[in-house]
């Protein structure tokens, strides 16, 4: 049994541990069983160091096998080290991604290139907190008085892994690296179908964006217009009237926030989307598929990553669905096949592109159903999917709870995408689905 810590302090830290993570599964006779969830604690720094060392690192483990010698695994992490970011070459400077070998088994082992197990991790709740989550039964095998104790045991000593009371402030944070990205949604409208009018006013909006943010959100989606059935078309200027205020105010306190989130303008309307880049968006996030012109011409002038997704029309038609003699996954991936082609085409890179099959917009209840059955079809593109099937009319099938009350069944549709690559699950509530992630994450293992 191989322990492996994964930290970072700079840039995008989540994206970088995702990277860090997908490399390692990529090296020869290696397997990752299991992740640990991720901690955030203040920076380990030696006296005098610069104000600029001093930023939160995020730490997680990963418990793997191999048939790889310790110096033979130490040369694959180094290299991805300096894949994803270089390192500064001073002792203890900040890091894009830094990959120690915690424990091996009960192997002790000191020189030049290897300190297994580090002599410091019994003090070091950063590293033996994410240990303890994949390995609770590992022996600590140094002499003293933690010596044969388990992991367990020994974590025992900083209490609650939530307070932030440990050493370094360190606690365990909602976000995880091996579950799909969380994306929390913002009506800033009257008549959005499950919170329509609840967020109209912008500092209620806000104070939805900093709970999201609390709750594990990595991406925000804010939107000013309502696509459910018979909502009525807002007009640009009102709609921009209704988001300005939230964007200006989210995106200057964007890098203040403990995991800043990437922010996502969920419009159909070219000008909206220009003036969101203008202040800084990384998502267009359009529900008409890029039907406009000037949307693809914007999106193939800017580096965000779009979202495209099929429907049969905006708003929503009840009246206008797929043929119920057809196959509404082939139906779709045939629509996204060929949508794919025409933003390629168009300029849009194929890795800047996110897919959402469009749960609800044109499809009977059975065939949103079968498009979520059968999610793992349209990993066949390419490109990154996104499914939007929080609290929608189609669990009406499940329940007869108004659309407020429906996280249950969405939840447990959740979990199911999650195991189907699913990349991005666009959510009301993103609470449940953080905390239910991490207990099906430990049951893996």
């Amino acid at each position: 049994m191989i322990v492996l810590g994964l930290g970072s302090n700079v840039g995008d830290r989540l994206h970088h541990l995702r990277r860090a993570l997908e490399h390692i599964k990529h090296i020869p006779e290696l397997s990752v069983e299991c992740v640990s969830p991720v901690y955030i604690s203040d920076a380990l720094l030696p006296e005098n160091s610069p104000a600029s060392w001093d930023t939160p690192y995020l730490n997680l483990a990963l418990r793997c096998e191999t048939k790889l010698s310790p110096y033979e695994l130490l040369d694959h992490t180094k290299k991805i080290e300096k894949k994803i970011g270089q390192r500064s070459s001073q002792h203890w400077g900040p890091r894009a991604v830094d990959i120690d070998l915690l424990a091996w088994d009960d192997l002790i082992q000191y020189d030049r290139k290897l300190h297994v197990p580090h002599e410091q991790l019994h003090a070091r709740p950063f590293a033996f907190w994410p240990l303890a989550d994949v390995a609770p039964q590992w022996v600590y095998p140094l002499p003293g008085p933690l010596h044969n104790k388990t992991a367990a045991e020994i974590v025992a000593q900083w209490g609650s892994r939530f307070t932030g009371e440990a050493p370094l402030h360190c606690k365990q944070i909602q976000h995880r690296i091996d579950t799909p990205q969380l994306v929390g949604i913002i009506n800033v409208t009257p008549d959005s179908f499950s919170d329509g009018g609840k967020f109209l006013d912008p500092s209620a909006a806000l104070s939805q964006c900093y709970s999201l943010i609390d709750d594990g959100a990595d991406i925000l989606d804010i939107g000013a217009e309502s696509t459910r059935p018979h909502a009525a078309s807002v007009d640009p200027n009102i709609e921009w009237q209704r988001l300005e205020p939230i964007l200006t105010e989210l995106l200057e306190k964007k890098s203040r926030f403990t995991v800043s989130p990437r922010i996502s303008i969920d419009t159909r309307h070219p000008e909206i989307a220009k003036k969101a880049l203008a202040l800084g968006v990384d998502w267009i996030n359009d529900v008409s598929g890029l039907d406009h012109s000037l949307m693809r011409e914007l999106a193939a002038n800017h580096a965000c990553d779009v979202v495209f997704m099929h429907h049969l029309g905006i708003p929503v038609n009840k009246n206008n669905i797929l043929p119920l003699n057809k196959i509404p996954t082939d139906i779709v991936y045939n629509w996204a096949e060929q949508r794919l082609h025409e933003l390629e085409k168009a300029g849009i890179a194929r890795e800047r592109l996110i897919f959402d099959v469009g749960i609800g917009y044109g499809k009977t209840p059975a065939q949103s159903l079968e498009l979520i059955k059968n999610i793992n079809v349209f990993n066949r593109l390419g490109v990154r999917l996104l499914v939007g099937h929080s609290r929608k009319s189609f669990l009406s099938q499940f329940t007869d709870k108004p659309a407020v009350e429906r996280d249950i069944e969405t939840v447990v549709l959740s979990f199911h995408l999650a195991q189907q690559k699913v990349a991005y699950l666009r959510l009301h509530n993103v609470d449940i689905h953080a905390r239910a992630s991490k207990v099906a994450a430990r049951l893996k293992f």
